[in-house]
């Protein structure tokens, strides 16, 4: 059983471009944009709402735009038709398991709504999806808005560019890198001028995301680019100090792809050329070979995602300097925040073995990229020693030891890095930060199903999507006892948005995050406040990284 919208078919009563404000009729609703009249679709099953897809955010970035930062949006006269989707960017769609051709004109968002005149303005949340920054969208069979209408608010998902069409960088002026990021942006910047003729408030807008997703709305706080366009974040199973959510060789990998094509160049003009007429398709689901690197690192298999700026004005960049750096620096944004995690979120690594299982022999092979990129080799090698002995007893990994390697991926690849950034933001914010644990586990969990690793415990990465979304792209049951996790689920993020405060009031209180006092919210069937999560690991992480103690030096 899924929860399906139905959408009235619509039918013109009246067209009135001259009035800025919202026009809603029975059959038709109509809202005024910057760039022009959209026609959007009443929805109605389960929840009544109405829905404006295909929303153009950006100039389409074809021919000379290509790689680059997006452009504003063009207007367009008379009545934009809103009733569908706008194209996806091309790219592989690992959840389908095919290629989507797509479009590289593909800027385009969604905005769906309780009303278009509220009584009072009603808060919105922008989902900016995950999919390691190569795949997904914002599209509704993934990310069905059915749940969070039940609530009084807005919604918007949308479509940046992937891959090499999004994150190609050559440390040059005219391709720095990080155009998919700069898309998000625009896409923000979007909604800060629009959404009040959709119903929403421009002052209570709150980012949220899974995964690459949650990796975005970390980069957003720490990017000066994104100042003033949120209030609230929400981070789901990521920050920008994973190590998998930034890319250390954005350049190296730029001249593999153009070896890899038939250009072997080092000049990074003729490069850029040359992958400006190749066709589309040539750069989605792009496979390259290990850098000739000191270390190699099993997270940097994302091969084309957000890369430090090192060129061109400051307030050009997305990214100017490392994501430790700011955050260290207090360089964030002082907005209410939550971040958490799922149980089991290693199961996304763990299920590449056994092809990783070589790799993971090499010496500083599990020690995070970050500290091999500092020290010394005997301190590296020191390090690989002491985490081995942590997780495996110190002896050799193997598929036999696949929980344990998968408890050590939660806190590496994860945890450690969810709450070090957890630390930061109370240091240099004075607004409250709220740290969960998702554990649910009902016939919605459908990742770690697909990766035949039932056998493992605790909920897979991503899992928790289909308890915010109604996925209809996807054969996932909704019982009884998943409607339950799902109306607390919700209900909690939509408080979050209206006030800063995750309230329910069925649940014992959910405490603020302190350095402290390190509250946590358990999020299954039943909610539950409790203190330290993973308590001894984590104070060895702590060691490892030796960030103790954040004192006023650091």
């Amino acid at each position: 059983m899924h929860w399906r919208a139905i959408c009235c078919s619509c039918r013109s009563t009246r067209e009135d471009t001259s009035k800025a404000i919202s026009l809603v009729s029975r059959d038709m609703p109509l809202v005024k944009s910057e760039q022009g009249v959209l026609k959007g679709v009443v929805c109605s099953d389960v929840e009544n709402y109405v829905a404006f897809k295909g929303i153009p955010y950006a100039k389409p970035p074809l021919g000379e735009l290509r790689f680059k930062a997006p452009q504003p949006p063009e207007p367009w006269e008379g009545v934009r038709d809103a009733s569908q989707h706008g194209p996806v960017c091309p790219q592989y769609n690992e959840r389908m398991n095919r290629m989507e051709p797509g479009d590289e004109d593909c800027l385009y968002l969604n905005v769906y709504t309780k009303s278009l005149t509220p009584t009072t303005p009603l808060p919105v949340m922008v989902w900016i999806h995950g999919g390691g920054f190569y795949t997904g969208s914002g599209n509704s069979d993934f990310y069905g808005p059915e749940f969070f209408m039940a609530h009084d608010m807005v919604l918007i998902t949308f479509n940046y560019r992937l891959e090499v069409l999004g994150f190609l960088c050559l440390d040059t002026e005219e391709i720095p890198g990080n155009a998919g990021m700069k898309d998000q942006v625009l896409a923000l910047k979007w909604v800060k001028k629009n959404i009040a003729a959709f119903g929403g408030d421009p002052n209570n807008i709150t980012i949220f995301g899974c995964s690459a997703g949650a990796g975005s709305v970390s980069c957003h706080l720490i990017s000066k680019m994104s100042d003033g366009l949120f209030n609230k974040a929400i981070c789901q199973s990521g920050v920008c100090l994973n190590e998998w959510s930034y890319n250390t060789y954005g350049r190296q990998r730029s001249f593999q792809l153009g070896k890899l094509l038939g250009k072997d160049t080092d000049d990074p003009n003729e490069l850029l050329e040359f992958l400006k007429s190749v066709p589309a398709s040539s750069l989605v689901n792009v496979q390259l070979p290990l850098l000739e690197l000191k270390y190699n690192d099993i997270l940097d298999g994302i091969l084309f995602g957000p890369v430090v700026e090192k060129v061109g004005l400051d307030k050009d960049k997305f990214l100017s300097e490392n994501p430790i750096d700011l955050v260290k620096n207090g360089h964030i944004a002082k907005v209410p925040l939550i971040l958490g995690y799922t149980s089991g979120e290693g199961i996304e690594i763990a299920r590449k073995f056994p092809y990783i299982a070589d790799f993971i022999l090499t010496p500083g092979a599990v020690v995070p990229k970050e500290l091999k990129l500092k020290w010394a080799p005997e301190k590296v090698q020191i390090a690989d020693e002491r985490i081995r002995k942590q997780y495996f007893n110190g002896n050799q990994i193997t598929s036999d030891l696949l929980q344990e390697y998968t408890n050590f991926e939660t806190d590496r690849a994860f945890l450690y890095n969810i709450i070090r950034y957890a630390r930061y933001h109370v240091k240099h914010a004075s607004e409250n930060i709220y740290l969960y644990k998702f554990i649910a586990e009902t016939e919605r969990n459908h990742t770690k199903k697909s990766y035949n690793m039932e056998a493992l415990k605790g909920v897979c990465h991503s899992d928790d999507l289909l308890y915010l979304f109604n996925v209809t792209s996807l054969d996932v049951p909704l019982t009884d006892e998943s409607k339950i996790i799902i109306k607390q689920f919700v209900k909690l993020w939509a408080n979050f948005a209206k006030t800063g405060k995750p309230t329910s009031t069925e649940a014992t209180e959910w405490k603020p995050f302190r350095d402290s006092e390190r509250y946590y919210y358990i999020i299954g069937k039943d909610l539950e406040c409790s203190e330290n999560p993973n308590a001894e690991n984590i104070t060895f992480w702590e060691d490892i990284y030796e960030e103790s103690i954040l004192n006023a030096t650091t």
